[in-house]
Parts: structure tokens; C-alpha cells; sequence
């Protein structure tokens, strides 16, 4: 039974699945008849007559002695149940209804009934599904919806049922829930009238606004890798002494306050920086040095660990 309203949300309304409850109350009821008729038979005192006149009239005579005991035909055959009989079958028949729409329906979602047409109960502000005392108070005020008593047909419950918005019975609107498609459960949806104040159309793009594209994302910038060191090509031959004269015994200065190191590298030509921008050899320690930005610090190639260390004083 779909909703008629023209300002349902525009995925449609979780709730227009009022023609399932029914199914799913009538299937229900049913489930009760059975155990009210088991256990009838069981408690029962049956008498076979030869004709249904003859079982309606013991059924008249035991009703005018005022007994406790009940008396009902069916065509030939008298029924009477004991009053303490009655009491048991009263007592079993609330059991099963119990069980049925409170413990399963806490466990599952919904009685066996809802359970078979593929429909839910549901918290009204998250959709998930509800607790034992929302489900212990529907149970409970279906007196109220199902009144008045002497009809099958919950006249109040399908009432409102109807009329309301979420389709909501007695129940529904005390214990805060709506029965919705089991597709929708853990999904909240804006019923107009129901959630408005617990659902934000703000978190549910796509249902009432389009979708906000987010902005495009620019790529990090890229940091350049740390400058190693370069180490020395192998050279075919020792440099001679005459080819590179003897720096003076102080070795290599401290870089001054700026930051610019200055070597004191004997043989350099006036202007160059050497081993700043590239190895030069140190005659003096034999193996070639420079001077490491990052480290800020001097240092000498090592050739037994094949890397760069800090020039030892």
C-alpha cells in the first residue's frame, strides 16, 4: 500500500509498506489459532453425538447449571473444558504471543509474521533496530490497537495506521518506532512529519540535495631528495707530490660564521672553493675530502668502508 502524500522524500517513503503489516498481523493471528486450537485439543473432554441438535442442546443445559466449565459444539462433537484448563491455555496463548513479538522481534527485528514479508521495526531517528522495552511496550498496547476486542480487525491500529504520518500505530508513537522494508534497516531516511529534527537532509546527499563534489585535492609538493655525497671516481694513479703540494699543517679551517666553508688547501687556485662543490684530493690524509652541507661538516672518503665519514682531527 503505497503512500499518496505528494510531499514524501524523493527516494520514497520507507514506511509505505502498511499492506505488508497487515499480511505480516494476519499471518500472526494465525500462528495463535493453531496453539489455541492445539491446545484445546489437548485439554479438552471431547463426546461424539448423533446429530449437531443433540450437541447444541448439552451445551444448553450444562450453560443454564452455571458451571465454570466451558461448553462449545462443533457440528456433533461437545467440547468442555475445565476452568483450570482455560486458565492454562490463557496462560500459553500470552506466552507464544510474547515470544513471538517480544523476544523474537528483539533478537530478529520483527515477529514472525513481519519476518516473512520482509518488513522490520525500527528506531524512528537512527532506523536501526529496536531494544526488548520498544518491543515489550508495542506488545503491550496492542489492546489499544486492536480495540475494540470483539472484532478481528484491530480497528484502531488500521486507523491510524492509515492516517498517520509513517504509518504509525498506538505502539509506534509511544514507543518512538516505524516498521519499514528490511532493506532500509541501519539506513536512516527523512520521513516528513516523523524525524525531521534527528535526520539532516545534510547527511543524506543524494535524497534531498544533489551530491557536493569535493574540491579537486592539489598534490603535495614534493620535497627533492637529500644530496649524498659524491663519492670519488678510482683513480688509475696516486697523484705525485709535485702535482699537489703539501697543504699548510693546519688541515682544513672551520666554515666561518656565514656558512660558506673556506679550505685552506695548498695548490688551489685563487677563487675556486675546493671540495665544496666537488671532492678534492688532501694530500695530507691521502684520500680525497668535502665539505657536506647537511652535515655542515668536513669530511674524508674512507676506502676500506667504501663511504664518507666525518674527517677525523
Amino acid at each position: 500500500m503505497e503512500s499518496m502524500r505528494t510531499n514524501d522524500p524523493p527516494g520514497g517513503d520507507p514506511t509505505a509498506v502498511f499492506g505488508r503489516r497487515c499480511s505480516a498481523y494476519i499471518i500472526d493471528f494465525i500462528i495463535l489459532l493453531v496453539v489455541v486450537v492445539i491446545a484445546i485439543s489437548s485439554f479438552a473432554t471431547l463426546e461424539e453425538f448423533d446429530d449437531p441438535d443433540s450437541a447444541a442442546e448439552v451445551c444448553r443445559e450444562f450453560e443454564d447449571l452455571k458451571a465454570d466449565d466451558l461448553c462449545f459444539n462443533v457440528e456433533s462433537s461437545v467440547f468442555v473444558l475445565e476452568a483450570d484448563a482455560i486458565g492454562y491455555i490463557a496462560i500459553l496463548v500470552i506466552a507464544v504471543a510474547a515470544l513471538n513479538s517480544v523476544i523474537i522481534s528483539t533478537i530478529t527485528g520483527g515477529s514472525l509474521g513481519k519476518l516473512a514479508v520482509g518488513i522490520r521495526v525500527v528506531d524512528k531517528s537512527t532506523f536501526e533496530r529496536t531494544g526488548f522495552l520498544k518491543h515489550l511496550l508495542r506488545w503491550i498496547l496492542l489492546i489499544v490497537d486492536t480495540f475494540p476486542w470483539f472484532l478481528l480487525v484491530p480497528l484502531t491500529g488500521l486507523i491510524l495506521g492509515l492516517a498517520s504520518r509513517g504509518h504509525r500505530r498506538v505502539g509506534d508513537f509511544a514507543a518512538g518506532t516505524l516498521v519499514v522494508e528490511k532493506r532500509h534497516v541501519g539506513r536512516p531516511a527523512l520521513v516528513p512529519g516523523v524525524n525531521e529534527a534527528a535526520v539532516s537532509p545534510v547527511g543524506l546527499p543524494g535524497l534531498w540535495d544533489p551530491p557536493v563534489q569535493p574540491p579537486p585535492t592539489q598534490p603535495p609538493p614534493t620535497q627533492p631528495p637529500p644530496t649524498e655525497p659524491i663519492a670519488p671516481e678510482p683513480i688509475a694513479e696516486q697523484p705525485t707530490t709535485a702535482a699537489h703540494p703539501e697543504p699548510d699543517t693546519s688541515g682544513v679551517h672551520e666554515p666561518h660564521a656565514g656558512g660558506t666553508p673556506e679550505p685552506d688547501l695548498a695548490g688551489q687556485a685563487q677563487g675556486a672553493q675546493p671540495g665544496v662543490d666537488a671532492p678534492t684530493w688532501d694530500t695530507a690524509r691521502d684520500t680525497y675530502i668535502q665539505w657536506d652541507h647537511d652535515l655542515e661538516a668536513w669530511m674524508e672518503w674512507d676506502e676500506s668502508q667504501g663511504r664518507w665519514i666525518p674527517i677525523s682531527q
